[in-house]
């Protein structure tokens, strides 16, 4: 074979790895002034039903989501502080005033701090793929490349102090309790005030920071995300049961839920059960408008759902946030995109 052959061949094999070390190489992470472009700040409508009788409030919190949010902290806390200075402003926020952020919130921490590229990914799952895969080739991971479980169990604790961070920081600086939507972590567990977790199956659960910046007890499963087809295979019976957590406020009592659970059958009489007059809904993307019209014929004394707008990858947020008296209508009548704060005084 002659020295030209032999080096056609050698840069077949070695031109594509090359080319592939320096895409590696080259990943950057999203600049402010990407960030700026991709980011159009629209105006935050806003609603408040009843009258301030001191006794408490909640506020549900419309985002927009945008993943570029996401992308480092101090844009995520900045989107988080805008709906609370609004509502300061307002003079909407006190010291028995409940915030509900939407659910889910807290399963998009991975992408901090990551390349670009990750929000130029087909769906969630396709960024999180690439987002472990990056973080496994990393100098730090190098030597548990082969670990995908480790680096992911890695990837929840920086997720977990975020969210425990960021979350705390606000609740304690604006004095008010916050529904800080939801975060899948592997068996979390709430002890004391603090937030642990350890290697096992993952769970999607919705936490509380009080005023002080530390978690209430307790926490609300996202049971859908529980329900493997191969225990629904070994038996239908084996239903995992919906869950409301009823939470002791300051407030009072504030029942929470998952709206998709709504399906079960058993949903409404379990929230019965609670015997709570302050309901809140975590909002399904997958939204059938069944839980709005469940709350628009019930007598509670206060109820509401949050949600996000907008859209990301693959999928749309139905925007349909609203709250409801005892005696009125949710509003807004029809769901309205973008950003929104929705104040009912109790």
């Amino acid at each position: 074979m002659s020295p030209f052959v032999r080096n056609a061949l050698a840069s077949l094999v070695l031109v594509p790895i090359f080319a592939f070390i320096g895409w590696l190489l080259s990943g950057v992470s999203l600049s402010e002034e990407e960030f700026q472009k991709r980011i159009s700040k629209k105006e935050t409508k806003t609603v408040s039903l009843g009258w301030d009788r001191r006794s408490g409030n909640l506020l549900i919190v419309q985002l927009e989501f945008k993943p570029e949010y996401f992308t480092r902290e101090d844009r995520f806390r900045a989107w988080l502080e805008e709906p609370l200075a609004l509502a300061k402003e307002k003079g909407w926020l006190q010291n028995s005033t409940i915030v509900a952020f939407p659910p889910e919130i807290g399963n998009y921490f991975f992408l901090m701090d990551s390349r670009k590229d990750l929000l130029d990914s087909e769906n969630i799952d396709s960024a999180w793929n690439w987002a472990l895969f990056f973080q496994r080739i990393s100098i730090k991971n190098f030597s548990r490349v082969l670990d995908g479980d480790a680096v992911s169990f890695e990837i929840a604790q920086d997720s977990k102090e975020r969210y425990e961070r960021i979350f705390g920081d606000l609740a304690k600086m604006y004095g008010v309790s916050i529904l800080a939507g939801s975060i899948c972590l592997p068996s979390p567990e709430v002890k004391e005030g603090k937030l642990s977790i350890k290697p096992g199956e993952w769970q999607e659960r919705a936490y509380i920071f009080d005023s002080s910046g530390k978690f209430v007890e307790g926490s609300l499963l996202r049971t859908s995300n529980q329900k493997s087809e191969a225990a629904q295979a070994a038996s239908s019976e084996k239903e995992i049961l919906p869950e409301v957590w009823v939470a002791n406020l300051s407030s009072g009592r504030l029942g929470i839920l998952f709206t998709e659970d709504l399906k079960s059958p058993l949903m409404e009489e379990i929230v019965k059960k609670t015997y709570v007059s302050k309901l809140i809904g975590l909002g399904s993307q997958e939204d059938e408008g069944k839980f709005r019209e469940w709350i628009k014929n019930s007598s509670f004394e206060s109820s509401g759902q949050v949600q996000f707008s907008g859209k990301v990858w693959n999928q749309e947020f139905p925007a349909k946030s609203f709250a409801k008296t005892r005696y009125g209508s949710p509003e807004p009548i029809e769901g309205q995109k973008g950003n929104l704060i929705i104040n009912i005084f109790f």
